[in-house]
């Protein structure tokens, strides 16, 4: 049985007034503090990751000063931090060249997880070419970089398959993602991507999602954790453009053993290719073959901690442990 989620449950307010007040008690309890970590979100986020307040408290709970903190905020020294943990920067997209060259700044003076390899990896989808190379199960992707790009023949040999979907290869949060039914409106969509300097993807839209739901499996330390159901975002032809990220509903769910075994089998690959990795969410849809990659999760995604009951404190112990692998003394 799933249990759904509601926005009201998820809502935090005041998350900073929080973790302050918690680093005060810290601060001034008996137990020695012996590092500190930030944990990096969005201005638009602030009070609206779901994970955070979780986060920040079973962060505390390890002995470790610990802080919420947005990544364009210009006032950080992230140097005085001896471990930077994105989490919700969820405006990436926007302006990506500003956010990578974030990336690279931060890990030139301290210890960044996910790794700034990892995250220019995953933050451009033409990684899923390189997932399915290896032999792993990935939704059927078309890209296209340019408008000189032979991209109409693959549009009219998908919408005869039925609807199509369109996306940027560098988005988050569903935007700019459409589902087509016809050659005329996608043109237009991939068209107008395309003209923006956007390299544009194109997907067979999966219809048993719609029964189904998309399944998330949430790995931690290369270790799985937990699963989640998430309704179809698209199934009622709803675009999302614009906003920071799209309402979800959000179910707790028990993995079938083949969506596991996928999962282990990306996380595996994984690591091969950049070593064990801080977090991590493999999203399956329902294939005609079994289930099947609609996307990895490296960089910012919401992990859904409170439908774990220790899901956060192992999240903890993990940063903590890396805190004991990388502290500067």
């Amino acid at each position: 049985m799933t249990t759904p989620l509601t926005a009201v449950a998820w809502k935090i307010t005041n998350p900073s007034q929080k973790v302050n007040q918690v680093n005060q008690e810290v601060a001034q309890g008996p137990k020695e503090t012996w590092g500190s970590v930030a944990l990096v979100t969005c201005t638009e986020a602030l009070g609206f990751d779901y994970d955070m307040r979780l986060l920040l408290e079973a962060v505390t709970a390890q002995g470790l000063l610990v802080d919420e903190v947005s990544w364009d905020d210009d006032t950080i020294d992230w140097s005085s931090f001896d471990l930077v943990v994105i989490r919700s920067t969820w405006d990436y997209h926007r302006r990506y060249e500003e956010f990578m060259k974030w990336v690279s700044d931060v890990s030139s003076v301290t210890t960044l997880r996910n790794a700034q390899e990892v995250i220019r990896w995953n933050t451009d989808k033409h990684y899923l070419s390189e997932i399915e190379k290896s032999g792993l199960p990935v939704v059927p992707t078309a890209f296209a970089t340019s408008t000189t790009d032979n991209w109409l023949v693959e549009l009219e040999r998908l919408i005869l398959l039925g609807d199509v979907v369109v996306k940027p290869t560098i988005s988050a949060g569903s935007n700019d993602t459409e589902r087509h039914s016809s050659i005329e409106s996608a043109s237009i969509h991939i068209s107008s991507l395309l003209n923006a300097g956007r390299a544009v993807m194109l997907q067979p839209y999966l219809i048993d999602i719609e029964s189904q739901d998309e399944t998330g499996l949430v790995f931690l330390d290369g270790v799985y954790s937990h699963a989640f159901a998430k309704g179809a975002l698209l199934a009622s032809e709803k675009n999302m453009s614009g906003g920071l990220y799209a309402e979800e509903r959000i179910a707790s769910r028990e993995a079938t053993s083949e969506q596991l075994l996928i999962g282990e089998r990306t996380i595996n690959w994984l690591t091969q290719r950049f070593g064990k990795l801080l977090y991590a969410r493999v999203d399956l849809v329902p294939g005609s073959a079994g289930p099947t990659i609609m996307e990895i999760e490296l960089t910012e995604p919401s992990l859904y901690l409170a439908l774990h009951p220790v899901a956060a404190e192992h999240l903890a112990k993990n940063i903590s442990r890396e805190m004991s692998t990388n502290h500067r003394l």
